[in-house]
Parts: C-alpha cells; structure tokens; sequence
C-alpha cells in the first residue's frame, strides 16, 4: 500500500504565490542578464583582436606594395635603358648590345589574410560599416593589382621570346645581335616599350595603393576620404 502523507504546511496564498513567482521570474532575468553581460564582454575582446589583426594587414599590405613599387621602378629604368640602346642603334646605325637587366628584386603576394579569415568565420559584423567597406575596397584593389601584374608579365614574356632568338645557348648563353634587321629592331622596340608603358600603369596603381595604406595606419576608414587620399596624396 502507498503511505501517504498529508501535506507539511499550509497552502501557499495568493501573496506567497506572486513573491515566489516574482523571484523565479528576476533569477532568470539576472541569468540573461549574465549571459548577455558575458557574451558582449567577449564580442569586445573578438572586436579588439580582430581590429589588431586588421591593422597588422594593413601593415603587411603596405610593405608588399612597397615591395612590388620598388621591383617595378627598377623594371621600368631597365627597360627604359634598353629602348634608349635600340633608339640609339636604328638612327645611329650602332651595333646592339647584348641586354643587360638586373635581378629580379624579391616581392610576395599582396594580401589581407586577417580581415579574410574574418569574414569566412562570420566575425566580419563587429566591425563598423566604415571598417568593412574601406578594407573591402582594399581587397579589390589587390584584385586589380594583380590583374595588371598578369597584363605586363605576358608582355615581359613576348620580349624575352624575342630575345632569345639571338641567343646562342639557353638559359645562360651569349646574344649575338650583329645580324638583326631594321623590321626586327622596331618589333624588339615595339615590344619593350609595350612592356614599359604595362609596367608604368601597374606602378602608377600601386603608388595609389601605397597613399590609400598611409591614410588606414592614419586612422582614416571613411571609403571616400581614403579614395581621396589615393588620389592626392592627402591622408586627411
């Protein structure tokens, strides 16, 4: 048989009942409120690394620009060395001289790892509007960037070919120019001055990528401010 026992105190009145439901209701209020107090204070630590880590792209980005200008100036002076050598060689009738360019300086891939680690790991939202489409334009600026690279290294491709028509041995033999017709100097002009004139927008669009990194390390994330700073120079 069940043993039942009668109840050890009297019923709950209508004041008990509202107090006791008055306390259940404010301890799960105080256990949001924790929740929510807890996750905005870890949305604030994830909001600092993930601007820290943005600011070390910019960095990064800002040297591998500078990188890529430095390689292209150099490029652009030896290809303006040897246009002036052939120039010199139709109207004087001068032999051409083997090409002499000078190693190709080291440069990596521009990039913006952080921001895009962000952005597939849905963080990208605790950056403000300003932050997401400034370094969203920088991305399409790498874009751009490399398309130009790609543009004049298939130009640098059709001189070296020609090139080494006169070459004797590959990869490391004498040129022999003696024999080389006047059509074959203006297609060898053509083509470095085709190659210089690449060389010369992709280095005119990384100047403008150099100016617009300034401006962010400066403190600059309004897109139109930096636009105009790529323009001008002014990191206001």
């Amino acid at each position: 048989m069940i043993d039942i026992h009668p109840p050890q105190h009297a019923p709950m009145t209508r004041r008990e009942f509202f107090t006791h439901l008055f306390i259940v209701v404010l301890g799960i209020l105080i256990a949001i409120g924790l929740e929510q107090t807890v996750e905005l204070i870890h949305e604030h630590h994830q909001r600092i690394e993930l601007r820290e880590g943005v600011i070390t792209d910019a960095r990064i980005y800002l040297r591998d620009v500078d990188q890529n200008r430095d390689a292209n100036i150099r490029e652009v002076e030896d290809l303006t060395a040897r246009i002036q050598q052939i120039r010199e060689t139709i109207s004087l009738d001068h032999p051409l001289s083997p090409p002499v360019y000078r190693p190709a300086l080291p440069i990596s891939a521009i990039r913006l790892g952080n921001f895009a680690a962000a952005r597939s790991s849905g963080l990208i939202h605790l950056l403000t509007k300003d932050e997401i489409n400034s370094v969203s334009d920088a991305e399409v600026g790498v874009i751009k960037s490399e398309a130009l690279k790609e543009r004049a290294q298939e130009v640098a491709t059709k001189r070296v070919a020609f090139e080494q028509r006169f070459q004797t041995g590959f990869p490391s033999g004498p040129f022999d120019f003696s024999h080389i017709t006047p059509p074959q100097l203006d297609e060898y002009l053509g083509l470095l001055l085709e190659e210089r004139v690449r060389r010369t927008e992709t280095l005119a669009y990384l100047e403008l990528m150099h100016r617009g990194a300034l401006a962010y390390l400066n403190g600059q994330r309004d897109l139109e401010k930096l636009r105009a700073a790529e323009q001008d120079g002014s990191a206001h």
